[in-house]
């Protein structure tokens, strides 16, 4: 039983070690939230959180490592995913152009609609080649200790929890009043630093041989 519990504990804190690592997950929320509204940046918390529970449930029952040796899946989730990466990023420099709204009417005008805020986060992440290399090498050591199913349904609650809380936290932090009103001068230029490092990301991915 302590083995068990040592291995829990081990993948957990290898996760939230990642987790916390920004990333594009990080970044999706946090623009959501500084741009949108508190509501949606939760949503978007929410669909990133979402992916890591399916990438936990997936990994534990030896799915990805399937889905990882299909032919050419590598090459066809790094494409996917650099595109994708690129093209949030290009929507982030674009809305930098849109008129900016005073602080206290920031979350009144458009925003993005909670369910497509929950989709994107969700598509941020499962099109993440590097999630996809970080549960593949997590949960292949997994498989080969044989968890039992309480410790694997254990396992994949708390990384669910885990993700939904750090980025919901982020969420909170950032769509503060307190946190906009010092931000939000500086929106445009934090806005385009964070684009250009989504595209910076997927060029990468799509470049690389």
């Amino acid at each position: 039983m302590e083995h068990i519990w040592l291995n829990i504990c081990s993948v957990l804190l290898l996760f939230t070690v990642a987790i916390v690592s920004p990333g594009p997950n990080f970044i999706f929320v946090v623009n959501r939230s500084l741009t949108d509204s508190r509501r949606v940046g939760i949503y978007s918390a929410f669909g990133v959180a979402t992916g890591s529970g399916i990438f936990a449930i997936a990994g534990l029952l030896g799915l990805i490592v399937l889905i990882s040796a299909l032919p050419y899946f590598s090459t066809l989730i790094r494409y996917l995913g650099g595109g994708y990466l690129v093209y949030l990023g290009i929507s982030m420099l674009l809305s930098c152009r849109h008129q900016q709204l005073p602080v206290a009417s920031v979350g009144n005008g458009a925003q993005l609609a909670p369910l497509k805020a929950y989709t994107t986060g969700l598509l941020t992440n499962l099109t993440n080649p590097k999630a996809w290399a970080f549960y593949l090498s997590l949960f292949s050591l997994m498989i080969e200790n044989e968890l039992p199913f309480w410790a694997k349904a254990f396992l994949a609650v708390s990384m669910f929890l885990i993700s939904f809380t750090w980025y919901a936290l982020m969420a909170l932090l950032v769509s503060d009043r307190r946190v906009q009103g010092k931000f939000f001068r500086a929106q445009p230029l934090i806005k385009s630093l964070l684009g250009s490092l989504l595209i910076l990301l997927g060029g990468r991915l799509l470049l690389r041989g």
